[in-house]
Parts: C-alpha cells; structure tokens; sequence
C-alpha cells in the first residue's frame, strides 16, 4: 500500500465524488460554488472532498415534506 493511499483515506477526487453522486465533475463544480455548497480543499494541485463532509452536506440538504400541505 502507498502511502499516499493511507494518507488520503477518505477523501475523494472531483471524479470519484461525481461518479458517487451519478453526475458530472461540472455538477460537482456548481454544488462547491453554491453559498452552502459541498467542503473542499486543493492538495498537490488536485482538488479533495473528505467523504464526512460531503455526507453532512447531504444531510443538510435534506428536506421534509410540508406537513401543513394537504395529501393528495
């Protein structure tokens, strides 16, 4: 095993991130530009997502149903 591959355990490059969230590297892209958008950092010129900050970002984009709305 490398030792960059210990090191970097747990996080993903933009490629990885957009194939585990099934969209493109731009999608990833616009998600990192948003105000709330996705944690990043630059390591060696190459972009990384740490996995836990990427799932609290999803967690916080999750969204409850209206529940004053009526059901149909």
């Amino acid at each position: 095993m490398n030792n960059t591959d210990v090191l970097l355990n747990g996080y993903l490059d933009r490629a990885s991130l957009a194939d585990a969230l099934k969209c493109s590297e731009r999608t990833v892209a616009r998600y990192e530009n948003q105000p709330d958008g996705i944690p990043s950092l630059m390591v060696g010129g190459r972009k990384l997502y740490r996995l836990v900050a990427v799932r609290e970002w999803l967690d916080r984009r999750e969204r409850r149903p209206n529940q004053r709305r009526a059901a149909y």
